[in-house]
């Protein structure tokens, strides 16, 4: 029952908020068009994936494990993705190294990066009050149009400190916070796309690592049973 009512006040609060005021024109839900609806998320994302199982030879006592790609394991990133009702692509992805992006090995780097995505550096890997705000100003709000939006996203502290939030209101976006314990049911990006992304982002690096073609890797993951995966 606490579920349902947590689950019910979420619901009202959006279909409140998306009431037409004073001054409003209609749009596709109540104030908001599709394209001024969205949810925002970040994820973490491990550069080695090894598996809890393997195999060998029945008797051996030692079973060796080969990691992908030395020092892989104690770096860290962060992807924060947008999806919008609409289903337009209108913010890039945003990743998150931890660092300061600074060193000649860096900025080689970050010459390989893909002109699509977004890559920021910090000292812990995770976005905080001041990438929020840098993010809004640089990416959500050109896009927006001067709309009135509704922008879903968890209980992060750093998705509602007194900066953000002032930011969002300048900008007349509202901010639809999903409950704890919620975002595997209503949170989109939670359902439908991070963890398809995170398996694509495993068989890609292991394809990678072992100098194999992404396509190959990709057959056998998905044409053994499941209960060999």
């Amino acid at each position: 029952m606490d579920l349902f009512n947590t689950l019910a006040n979420f619901s009202h609060f959006n279909r409140r908020n998306s009431q037409i005021r004073d001054g409003d024109r209609p749009a596709t839900i109540g104030r908001y068009w599709l394209g001024n609806i969205c949810n925002m998320d970040q994820t973490p994302l491990p550069f080695e994936f090894l598996s809890t199982q393997t195999y060998n030879t029945k008797g051996e006592k030692t079973v060796w494990i080969k990691g992908a790609t030395s020092g892989w394991e104690k770096r860290q990133a962060t992807l924060q993705l947008t999806v919008f009702a609409d289903g337009g692509n209108y913010v890039k992805p945003l990743i998150f190294y931890r660092g300061k992006g600074l060193g000649p090995g860096v900025q080689r780097e970050m010459r390989e990066y893909d002109p699509w995505v977004v890559v920021k550096f910090n000292p812990t890997a995770y976005a905080n009050s001041g990438n929020m705000v840098e993010w809004l100003q640089e990416q959500l709000i050109p896009v927006l149009e001067g709309c009135q939006t509704l922008l879903a996203v968890d209980l992060f502290a750093g998705h509602r400190t007194e900066e953000v939030l002032n930011t969002m209101k300048a900008n007349d976006i509202t901010v639809s916070v999903i409950p704890a314990g919620c975002t595997g049911i209503v949170q989109p990006l939670d359902l439908l796309i991070n963890r398809p992304f995170k398996e694509l982002l495993r068989v890609f690096i292991i394809s990678y690592s072992g100098g194999l073609s992404f396509c190959s890797v990709l057959v056998v993951q998905y044409s053994r049973p499941a209960s060999l995966r």
